[in-house]
């Protein structure tokens, strides 16, 4: 008898393909062919003809700057053209123009991904100076504001599932400060703190809930302007106002036109 760890079934290409998927995907910088295959524990010539594929079926795409590959946005597409997905996006990008429109700032939204968020919407601001995050953009959830959102607004059984997978890329020690982070939020219901990555910017980040949790996180990369067009905190409290304005529409991933 088998035991459960083991694979009922096997398909050895496809599983090559999307091993090529996920590691391109976690890693952000371009991968060349040999790195790929040294990474995954496979030959140039079993990686080769899986590439080429993949680059013809528009998944990846060779770097301009360098010989690498790196993942489109079709995966990501996919994606959001899941009914549930595809509603809530649609009728949030009014919301969003709006408060892009008010703030003077651009917003995104985020959610996860294993143990990475992603970006799957935006929206610039009309102003000609601001700072913004594209679609598909992909950072660890314990360093990104969206990710403590996101994990903040779990129900406990999701807490200690998304804790297991982010114990197998990160340290106990990172993890428990992470934790501690997400504590705060659940108590002031949203995230400010200056940007880890950007000097100058600040992060602002909501849940956008689901009935009792968070299925995404709208965020906004405040940078200060001189002379100050919105105060931060003015802007923090037009994002709450967005983000619960798309959970009110929600409920069990239908979204009620209200």
């Amino acid at each position: 008898m088998s035991s459960p760890s083991e694979k009922k079934y096997s398909a050895p290409a496809l599983e090559k393909g999307l091993d090529i998927l996920e590691l391109l995907s976690k890693d952000s910088s371009p991968q060349s062919t040999s790195i790929i295959a040294e990474k995954l524990g496979r030959s140039n010539a079993e990686i080769y003809r899986m590439i080429l594929v993949l680059e013809q079926r528009g998944y990846i795409e060779k770097s301009e700057d360098t010989d690498g590959y790196q993942v489109t946005r079709k995966l990501l597409q996919l994606g959001t053209e899941h009914e549930p997905i595809k509603d809530i996006l649609e009728y949030a990008q009014p919301i969003m123009r709006e408060l892009a429109e008010q703030t003077s700032m651009s917003c995104h939204i985020a959610v996860e991904s294993q143990e990475q968020i992603v970006v799957i919407s935006r929206v610039e601001t009309p102003s000609n100076l601001s700072y913004s995050v594209r679609v598909g953009y992909r950072r660890p959830i314990i360093n990104a504001a969206s990710g403590r959102v996101l994990f903040a607004n779990q129900s406990t059984v999701k807490k200690e599932s998304m804790t297991k997978t982010l114990a197998k890329y990160h340290s106990d020690d990172d993890i428990q400060v992470f934790i501690k982070e997400c504590k705060k939020v659940s108590k002031l219901g949203y995230f400010k703190a200056p940007s880890a990555f950007v000097v100058g910017v600040t992060d602002l980040s909501c849940p956008i809930i689901d009935t009792d949790h968070a299925v995404a996180a709208l965020t906004i990369p405040y940078i200060q302007r001189d002379p100050e067009l919105m105060g931060i905190d003015e802007v923090l409290e037009k994002l709450q106002n967005a983000s619960n304005e798309i959970s009110k529409a929600l409920t069990y991933g239908a979204v009620r036109k209200l």
